[in-house]
């Protein structure tokens, strides 16, 4: 949620509102599903199952307490992106994955026989850390990871972040030039692998791979795409908003942007269109910079599936 002097009261209730309800839903689906089944899918959510199972910590906090040294090697390597819409995300989504946690809603005699009912086995509850909302690890994987996908996906489009391992994918893209999609492997791998050595469980590790694999879907869905890497044409009214928008897309979004010269069909007037390349997470940014600037450009947006030049590499996006 990066804040702005521009970005009007509706809009800034409009992204709390987002980051509130996708922290919900993100909690829900860690909290009630993966946790409790040891499904780690990938990110600091699979490091805390560790605190979670092995020293009781609650889950949440373990998330806030890995993440904060996180957020701050961002701001000082990476940059501004990874400000207080990182902060914002990654702290109301744990605080989150707490609050609905069935353990709590138990203690608060909330959905108490729903709980029982999944998680009484021989006339005797399961440990606290093991409460879920289903007693079916498959049900769980599918679930869990679809909520966790929708949840970070409606975060994403109110401008904020979960954090996480967004932040050493960045540091590994800038100071090594080692491509997203290869640094998401690397370190969503390790975590994954960890995790199921820890618990002395291969399948875990199966289990966890399908998560990420079904979490990574639906926020794409959400987020409007398939690709990590979108493109649009932006076509401005008239040629002073094109060069507004393109001075915000420099500086905001930090992207290059390429002006094609072109004539309007109609009135066969020269105009300024705009081709720019992007990171589908800043999709929903682009659109906000563009309608404030110019609120009848018609914009085309096109999922794009390879990219090579400054600022990408090959199936890669610069964060």
């Amino acid at each position: 949620m990066n804040l702005d002097s521009r970005m009007t009261p509706y809009t800034l209730v409009k992204n709390i509102g987002g980051i509130l309800l996708g922290s919900l839903i993100y909690g829900i689906g860690l909290s009630w599903f993966l946790l409790p089944f040891k499904v780690a899918p990938g990110g600091v959510g699979g490091l805390s199952q560790i605190f979670l199972h092995f020293f009781g910590w609650n889950a949440g906090i373990s998330m806030i307490v890995m993440n904060i040294p996180l957020w701050i090697i961002g701001v000082i390597f990476i940059g501004k992106e990874f400000g207080l819409g990182t902060f914002a995300g990654f702290f109301i989504s744990s605080i989150m994955v707490d609050l609905v946690a069935p353990a709590r809603l138990y203690k608060w005699n909330i959905m108490v026989s729903l709980i029982e009912k999944y998680n009484t086995v021989d006339g005797q509850l399961k440990p606290l850390s093991e409460l879920a909302m289903t007693d079916e690890i498959f049900i769980a994987t599918i679930a869990g990871s679809i909520l966790l996908g929708v949840g970070i996906g409606i975060i994403f489009k109110s401008r904020a972040s979960t954090g996480g391992t967004d932040i050493p994918v960045a540091f590994l893209k800038k100071k090594f030039n080692i491509s997203v999609g290869n640094g998401y492997l690397i370190i969503e791998t390790a975590i994954i692998l960890f995790t199921g050595i820890m618990f002395g469980d291969l399948n875990l590790i199966i289990w966890s791979y399908f998560s990420l694999f079904l979490s990574s879907k639906f926020v794409d869905m959400i987020t409007e795409g398939l690709s990590r890497v979108k493109a649009a044409h932006i076509i401005c009214t008239d040629n002073e908003a094109a060069e507004r928008i393109k001075e915000r897309i420099f500086d905001e979004l930090e992207r290059g942007v390429t002006f094609i010269y072109g004539e309007g069909g109609y009135l066969r007037k020269e105009k300024k269109i705009l081709f720019v390349s992007f990171s589908i997470r800043q999709a929903a940014q682009l659109k906000y910079i563009i309608l404030q600037e110019d609120r009848d450009a018609f914009i085309v947006m096109n999922d794009v599936h390879d990219v090579i030049g400054s600022g990408f590499k090959s199936r890669g996006l610069s964060l």
